[in-house]
């Protein structure tokens, strides 16, 4: 019976340590950028990604939708 309750605690632990993260990560994505936001030591010139959140064009997306 220890057995099953260890495994079940196991799995409760994962799944909040992954619904943790998940939120996170959606918190950060709906965080909109600050207006000076600069990084002089990322060169983007030789990227052709486009969903890329260093990107300029991505940058002005991003502070436009969270102007919405």
């Amino acid at each position: 019976m220890n057995d099953i309750i260890g495994f079940a605690i196991s799995i409760l632990l994962v799944v909040a340590l992954v619904a943790l993260y998940a939120f996170g990560m959606y918190l950060n994505k709906k965080t909109p950028l600050p207006e000076q936001f600069e990084l002089p030591s990322i060169k983007c010139k030789h990227c052709s990604s486009s969903s890329c959140s260093y990107s300029e064009t991505n940058r002005e997306n991003s502070r436009e939708e969270g102007e919405r």
